[in-house]
């Protein structure tokens, strides 16, 4: 009895300590994200790629490992790569104005032109050439005096 009742203890105390295991979240993408800047800063971009991506199988929420990937890719010339890494990135972190400026800039640089969407234009307030009308509610301007010779 005794046997059983250690032999069932033990099974109580490993499954405690290993379920919270199981269940925490990876917590060393910060670390493959250093490794990975070091690597890019040290032009060694495959080593780069492979950590950038070990911290996105840690943290598939880690939007700075997409552009680290990004990087990776426009350093090996592989723009259309990068621009998918750099999408994703955006999409994860819409408000960060430095990211989006680089992805317009970016697109732009790929001959990629944003769509112009259909808006309303207001007419000029004077289409006709000549001179300006004054804004509704105001006086007339003064007539111009004569130059004096």
């Amino acid at each position: 009895m005794n046997r059983s009742l250690f032999r069932s203890s033990l099974i109580l105390l490993s499954t405690l300590l290993l379920v919270p295991r199981l269940f925490a979240q990876n917590d060393h993408y910060p670390q493959f994200m250093e490794m990975g800047n070091r690597a890019y800063n040290g032009e060694k971009f495959d080593l780069a790629r492979e950590y950038y991506q070990s911290a996105l199988d840690d943290n598939s929420d880690c939007w700075q490992a997409y552009v680290g990937l990004g990087n990776c890719d426009y350093a090996q010339k592989k723009y259309k790569e990068a621009l998918k890494n750099y999408e994703i990135a955006i999409k994860m972190n819409p408000d960060n104005p430095t990211l989006m400026n680089f992805l317009q800039a970016f697109r732009y640089k790929m001959g990629i032109r944003p769509t112009p969407t259909p808006t309303l234009i207001p007419l000029p307030l004077n289409p006709v050439p000549g001179p300006a009308l004054p804004p509704p509610g105001s006086s007339p301007a003064p007539a111009a005096s004569p130059i004096p010779k």
